[in-house]
């Protein structure tokens, strides 16, 4: 009778091991990629299916107006326009598409 709870016990955990190895290979990552530059104090940041503008000193004088272009797989890319206050620091825009993202990018 121990031998089967033994065996029994053994099975459970490789059957918990594997599912545990499966969820951790197929859940999507979620950190963040960004522009490698910053645009008049600006840059894009994406995740997986979601993007965001952010400021660490916005500096694009005289308007302070930033385009930011969502680059969506599958469906239409988004252009959104911000003005901002000279010195903005902080996210200022957001964007989710539906399947995946590509890239977000800030110009003025």
């Amino acid at each position: 009778m121990t031998r089967i709870k033994g065996i029994k016990a053994m099975k459970v955990s490789v059957v918990a091991a594997m599912a545990a190895a499966a969820v951790s290979l197929t859940a999507p990552m979620s950190s963040a990629s960004n522009e490698a530059t910053w645009h008049d104090g600006c840059r894009g940041y994406w995740y997986s299916t979601s993007g965001h503008g952010y400021c660490y000193d916005a500096t694009g004088f005289p308007s302070y107006g930033y385009f930011t272009n969502y680059d969506c797989n599958y469906e239409t890319d988004e252009q959104h326009y911000d003005k901002l206050y000279s010195g903005y620091v902080g996210k200022y825009d957001t964007y989710e598409c539906t399947f995946k993202i590509n890239s977000t990018k800030v110009y003025q």
